[in-house]
């Protein structure tokens, strides 16, 4: 269901500079304006305590809708040839701020399906790789888009997918119930806070971990420029989402209860060399090779995230505090997008450079949650 969302959707702006002779400054600026829409708290948060409050079918079409209708605009003015950054900067925020929450969404639905435990994080492990399977396909057809027609297409196809996995979502029969319109009393707003708190470290975590993983995709696109062939850059994306396709596969069948805190440094770190090798070797197809070897790594850490999210809150929380994950991820990307942005014009290893920095940044925060929030086990594959 939540498969149905485009692969790498959020991208589509970005491609939009990279189409037409301008700067790839702007595709930053306009990752910068998407992402905190997307990860700042009444963008993000509260449309998951909305779907906990008046349920699924109430609040995904209207989200959809409205998502839609940003990207068919976007459409339309680059088709029409507009370029002025201010407008595209504006459109990205309001396309950020609308997003369905299909994600938070497909998990609560798993949580319905599956009991708490080792059959939820396999759910878990299914999902990330549900999507990441797309991933597969989303970097090909946005190369072969790049490399034979205009970019602007993208945001045409990107709201019909979405409305596919939103109608799968809102007509499953494993929609959680609904809890009921009223507002949360002052002692829930407490224990929201308590829980927030509780996973502080955690979405400190996943934000560098989403800033390294954005400017590595920004390096991507350098190296593919510099190459003279931009469309090769979707052909080494798809070899990242394969890696992170065999490491869910792998999580799934192998997973065991360990420290999450010392599980998610253990991936991250293993996302840092991944990243740091490919700044000093260089090349599209070491790039490929290494970052799928990498990749292995990138689905684990949201199960673990995941599941770690579920270990710490309340029931009647976890919606909208798993959305918190997608809050520090998406947050992460855009900073690591707009920076990678600027330091690409030194060379195409100085994003990977970045990237490797954020990553192991992220694997200390990790093992220092970890530390800090006590004996709760997540899983570790072996």
């Amino acid at each position: 269901m939540r498969a149905a969302r485009p692969a790498r959707v959020r991208r589509a702006p970005a491609l939009l500079p990279v189409h037409r002779p301008r700067r790839r400054r702007i595709a930053g600026a306009r990752g910068v304006r998407l992402g905190p829409a997307r990860s700042r708290h009444p963008g993000d948060a509260r449309p998951a305590r909305l779907i906990d409050r008046l349920g699924q079918r109430r609040v995904l079409p209207v989200a959809a809708g409205a998502w839609s209708a940003c990207l068919v605009a976007g459409a339309v003015l680059a088709h029409g040839g507009h370029h002025r950054p201010a407008t595209w900067l504006v459109l990205a925020f309001l396309t950020g701020l609308s997003g369905p929450v299909l994600g938070p969404s497909m998990r609560a639905q798993w949580r319905e399906i599956a009991p708490e435990g080792p059959q939820r994080r396999r759910a878990y492990a299914l999902d990330a790789v549900g999507e990441e399977s797309l991933y597969l396909v989303g970097p090909i057809v946005a190369g072969v888009l790049l490399a034979t027609g205009p970019a602007w297409l993208g945001l045409l196809v990107a709201p019909a997918l979405v409305w596919c996995g939103t109608l799968a979502l809102v007509l499953s029969p494993y929609r959680p119930a609904v809890r009921g319109a009223a507002a949360p009393s002052g002692g829930a707003r407490v224990r929201a806070g308590g829980a927030v708190r509780a996973i502080g470290g955690l979405v400190a975590a996943v934000a560098l971990f989403g800033a390294g993983s954005a400017a590595a995709f920004v390096g991507i696109a350098a190296l593919a420029d510099r190459a003279g062939r931009p469309g090769l850059a979707g052909l080494v994306e798809a070899a990242l989402a394969a890696g992170a396709v065999t490491g869910g596969l792998l999580w799934a069948r192998h997973g065991r209860s360990r420290p999450a805190g010392l599980v998610l440094a253990v991936l991250l770190a293993v996302l840092a060399l991944a990243q740091g090798v490919v700044a000093l070797a260089g090349g599209l197809v070491a790039a490929a090779a290494v970052l799928a070897v990498g990749g292995l790594a990138t689905s684990p850490v949201f199960v673990v995230a995941y599941a770690a999210v579920d270990d710490r809150v309340p029931v009647a929380r976890r919606t909208e505090m798993s959305t918190w994950v997608n809050v520090g991820v998406n947050g992460g990307s855009a900073l690591g997008t707009a920076l990678a942005g600027l330091v690409a014009a030194g060379g195409a290893a100085l994003p990977f450079a970045l990237a490797a920095g954020l990553s192991a940044g992220a694997a200390g925060v990790a093992m220092a949650w970890g530390r800090m929030s006590g004996t709760v086990r997540a899983e570790e594959a072996v």
